[in-house]
C-alpha cells in the first residue's frame, strides 16, 4: 500500500502517500496518482467510520438491555474504495435481529457510507446501470457490480 496512517486522534488522522511517477506517460502518472489518493480515502473513511463505533457496553434499545457480541467485521463501500471495520454489534438475550449502532449512526445504507450512496443515486439518475458502473470504474477507479447499483439505488429511493 502506498497510503499510510501515521498519526490519529479522536479529531483527525493523519496519512502519508507515496505516487511513483511515470517518465513514460503522463497518463499511467495520472492514473497512479488517483490509486493512491483512493487508497488514502479509503484509509480516511475506515477512520471515519469507526468514530460512529459504540465502546461496547450495554445499551437500551426499545426497553430492552441488548450486548455487544464483541467487533465483529463489515466490509463498507465508500467513494474511494471497499474498506473493512471491526464493529460492535449487539443483540438481546432472547436472540434473534442484531443492531449496530455504527451503521445506525453513521446513515449507512446497505453497506454504503452516505456519500457513496449520494453519488451512486445521483449518477443513477442520469444514467443506466450498466453505464454507471463503466463510468466508476473509467472515472473513479471504482468496480462495483450493476446489481449493488441497482440495490442501493432502490434503498435510497424508499428513505427519499
Amino acid at each position: 500500500m502506498r497510503a499510510s496512517i501515521i498519526d490519529r486522534s479522536a479529531e483527525q488522522v493523519t496519512i502519508q502517500i507515496q505516487i511513483p511517477l511515470s517518465s513514460v506517460s503522463l497518463l499511467t502518472s495520472e492514473e497512479t496518482i488517483q490509486t493512491v489518493l483512493n487508497e488514502a480515502g479509503t484509509l480516511a473513511s475506515g477512520e471515519a467510520l469507526k468514530q460512529f463505533d459504540s465502546d461496547g457496553r450495554a445499551i437500551e434499545v426499545g426497553g430492552a438491555s441488548w450486548t455487544s457480541k464483541g467487533q465483529l467485521p463489515q466490509t463498507y463501500q465508500t467513494p474511494y474504495g471497499a474498506v473493512e471495520v471491526q464493529r460492535h454489534v449487539y443483540q438481546s438475550s432472547g436472540g434473534g435481529t442484531t443492531f449496530c449502532p455504527l451503521e445506525v449512526d453513521g446513515r449507512i445504507i446497505i453497506t454504503s457510507t452516505p456519500r457513496f450512496a449520494k453519488q451512486i443515486s445521483h449518477k443513477y439518475a442520469e444514467m443506466s446501470s450498466p453505464r454507471l458502473v463503466e463510468d466508476l470504474s473509467e472515472n473513479h477507479g471504482r468496480i462495483v457490480h450493476r446489481s449493488f447499483v441497482q440495490t442501493l439505488a432502490e434503498a435510497v429511493g424508499s428513505i427519499a
